[in-house]
């Protein structure tokens, strides 16, 4: 299956000439505004797949219920060329190792939780990175300066019904990043973070993203994937009477995972800046990609002070419509929403009428959909990246978000999701030369290539 990517990759690729510049320019068109207070107090839920906890704000507690420490930076080892990428099938749980168990240590320690308890490593349709067959050739890739991941864990704390056990039952989740200095050897102006696509793709531009940023003097803190629990599998079943507690259950598992997001990103940057304290004072371009783009602003949102400028490619808001109606749904394999046709006494997919009505009552419920989350970034550099026939993100989600930031800056291109990330690389030069006009130049610092 290898060989026929890399071909329709080459062939895409190869109409970047043509298609590059085919865009239109929708500069930005809006006043920096004051940004609202959306935190609430909301009930806590569970979804079917993971518990999702609630703190006395917006933003989704995690073990040890310390907004201050979410989870621990733990140090990887082994080398990048020893890390391969693994998806849980629908029916698998990752079998424990001692590196579950040396992750949930260190994430006890950090939390000062000195009482025992369980874990459960990821369930099915997760995605994670593990050590590879040593009988395996090393993979061909440029070691970072940094390798790294970022474990945390919602728990399932409370007595059992009938029993004396009162030990925590915590899941844990991990999110792996590299770090990597300018080429050159030169000091980095800024640092650039990636949050890609799902599964980490598309890898080969995104290696290509960041192999041209750091030719321009950047350094770049990537996020290998989403956090591994990001495509767990859960089931729902919905009805034209959805609303209330199963709505507010659908928002809670969406903001629990996009919270992971913004979590791990913000001890991820901070980990970088101790280990480069000269680079801990340069601007911060915030980029996602896809399903990266999607998250990108509640990991702003989290903390604001962190980033100058973001940049969204073929990103969109509402996360239960995108789930809903993608056609990277069945690839994806992580939610599933049903219901059942009473007339045919079987179980469908959705259908268009009763999305509508689910995405309002979803949105309602939501605290950390993009679309809740947007409006914090007006008055900040954004530029987004559209494509007009988009049906992976669908086009009508990234409009929406564009509205909700405020209509930035945004490229529109006459393309799908797969041809916007084929033609990239003709667009990344321009984008970086976007950034250092919004992030880096000014009359009185100006900034050499």
């Amino acid at each position: 299956m290898t060989q026929p990517r890399h071909i329709l990759l080459s062939a895409l690729l190869a109409l970047s000439g043509v298609l590059g510049a085919c865009r239109s320019i929708q500069p930005a068109s809006f006043a920096p505004v004051e940004r609202a207070d959306t935190s609430e107090t909301r009930p806590e839920t569970t979804s079917d797949a993971l518990p999702t906890t609630t703190s006395s704000d917006r933003w989704p507690a995690r073990w040890g219920n310390n907004p201050d420490t979410r989870g621990v930076i733990v140090e990887i080892e082994h080398p990048l060329s020893e890390l391969g990428a693994a998806h849980l099938s629908r029916h698998h749980t990752l079998r424990v190792s001692d590196t579950e168990y040396d992750d949930a240590d260190a994430l006890a320690r950090a939390l000062g939780i000195e009482s025992s308890y369980k874990f459960r490593a990821e369930g099915p349709g997760s995605f994670l990175f593990t050590q590879r067959d040593p009988s395996l050739p090393p993979r061909d890739v440029e070691e970072p300066e940094l390798l790294f991941k970022f474990v945390s864990a919602i728990d399932n704390t409370g007595k059992k019904p009938g029993t004396a056990d009162t030990e925590e039952h915590v899941f844990l989740e991990r999110t792996w990043f590299t770090y990597r200095n300018p080429l050159k050897d030169r000091d980095p102006i800024a640092t650039l973070v990636i949050l890609p696509g799902m599964f980490g793709t598309p890898e080969p531009i995104v290696d290509a993203t960041e192999r041209y940023f750091r030719s321009k003097g950047y350094a770049v803190l990537r996020m290998l994937a989403h956090p591994s629990r990001f495509t767990q599998r859960a089931s729902y079943f919905v009805g034209s009477d959805f609303a209330g507690n199963k709505a507010d259950e659908v928002a809670r598992m969406y903001d629990t995972r996009t919270a992971e997001c913004a979590y791990a990103v913000h001890e991820a940057l901070g980990y970088v800046h101790l280990h480069n304290p000269d680079n801990a004072t340069n601007p911060v371009l915030l980029m996602g990609m896809s399903g990266g783009a999607m998250v990108l602003p509640t990991v702003y949102a989290y903390d604001p002070a962190q980033f100058s400028a973001c940049v969204l490619i073929a990103g969109g808001g509402n996360f239960f419509e995108i789930s809903a109606t993608s056609n990277y749904a069945k690839w994806i394999d992580a939610i599933e929403f049903l219901t059942v046709d009473e007339e045919a006494m079987e179980v469908t997919d959705l259908d268009p009428e009763l999305i509508d009505q689910v995405s309002s009552a979803y949105l309602e419920s939501s605290n950390l959909d993009a679309l809740k989350t947007a409006p914090e970034l007006r008055g900040v550099p954004v530029l987004m990246l559209h494509a007009s026939s988009d049906k992976a993100v669908p086009a009508k989600t990234g409009d929406a978000l564009y509205r909700a930031l405020g209509e930035p800056e945004r490229w529109v291109y006459p393309m799908g999701h797969e041809l916007i990330f084929a033609t990239l690389p003709m667009q990344v030069p321009k984008i970086e030369t976007w950034a250092r006009e919004h992030m880096l130049e000014s009359d009185d610092n100006p900034v050499d290539d």
